[in-house]
This record gives C-alpha cells, sequence and structure tokens, in this order.
C-alpha cells in the first residue's frame, strides 16, 4: 500500500478542458487544480521550475479533497462592488482588486454592496455580499488564509 498523509495545499489556479487534455494517460483530465504544499508561497522567479504541482480531482487516484476555507467565497471574479466609502471595486481574484479610481488604498473597506454580477445582480446575491461583509475586512481575510496556509499570496503584477 502507498498513501500520502493527509496535506493542507493551496490553490494557485484552476484549468478546464473541453476536450479532456491528451496527457498520454487515461481518462484524460477535464480539469485540473494547480497547487502548493502548506508553507509554500508562489514565487514568480520559480514559473520555470514548475513550482507548482497539479491534481486531477476526477482522475483515477483515490484521493479526497476538502474545502478548508475560500476566501471571499460569497464573490465571483469579474464582480463590481462598491466599499464603504462609496469607492467602486472590481474583484479580480481574493488578493486582486482594481478601483474604478485607479487611486489608492488597493484593498476596499467592508462593508461592500454589490453592483454588478455579469450584469445586474439577484436581490439574493446582494444580500449575501451584504451578510458576509456585516463584520469583518480584507485584512481578516487575508489573516485567516494565511494562517491556514502559512504562505503569502503571490504577488501583484506592477499597475501599467
Amino acid at each position: 500500500m502507498v498513501g500520502i498523509p493527509p496535506t493542507v495545499v493551496h490553490v494557485v489556479a484552476t484549468h478546464h478542458f473541453d476536450p479532456p487534455l491528451v496527457t498520454g494517460m487515461l481518462p484524460r483530465p477535464a480539469s485540473l487544480l494547480e497547487v502548493l504544499p502548506q508553507g509554500e508561497s508562489h514565487t514568480p522567479e520559480s514559473e520555470s521550475e514548475e513550482q507548482e504541482f497539479a491534481i486531477d480531482p476526477a482522475g483515477g487516484e483515490p484521493i479526497r479533497l476538502e474545502l478548508l476555507l475560500r476566501p471571499y467565497a460569497f464573490l465571483a471574479v469579474g464582480d463590481e462592488v462598491a466599499d464603504r466609502r462609496g469607492r467602486a471595486w472590481r474583484f479580480e481574484g481574493p488578493w486582486a482588486w482594481s478601483p474604478f479610481d485607479h487611486d489608492r488604498p488597493r484593498t476596499p473597506t467592508w462593508p461592500l454592496t454589490l453592483l454588478a454580477r455579469d450584469g445586474e445582480p439577484t436581490p439574493e446575491q446582494t444580500a449575501d455580499v451584504a451578510r458576509a461583509t456585516a463584520t469583518g475586512s480584507h485584512a481578516q481575510e487575508l489573516r485567516r488564509w494565511t494562517e491556514l496556509t502559512r504562505a503569502e499570496p503571490a504577488p501583484r503584477p506592477p499597475d501599467d
């Protein structure tokens, strides 16, 4: 018997393939998760060394995945929100926020109001974001993730 002890990883990227990816192995993956082990931060200079490893969540390996934390689970990439101060933001991922005014600071102040999600958000979506951000902050969301992963988020690319 060969096994890997339970380990905490953090997802760096997700990939979906239609048609499934031709890898030379069966079953062909329709999706892959790129992950890093707990305690390891993504470093851009190591991209050529392929720092991450891939997991096929529907592959033939008998693995069990358990979600421990998804930062900003109440938002979808591309959502537009207004923060407590009325600044408008585009959510590009947990650690990537773009203020429409291109000013600083680079993270919104909670609570957040959902303005757009693939057009007009539903009342339920708007209520979910309001409820999730009624307390807390971006700093607390980051702290929860950092404590669990024991890593730092990938650095944000410089502004143009």
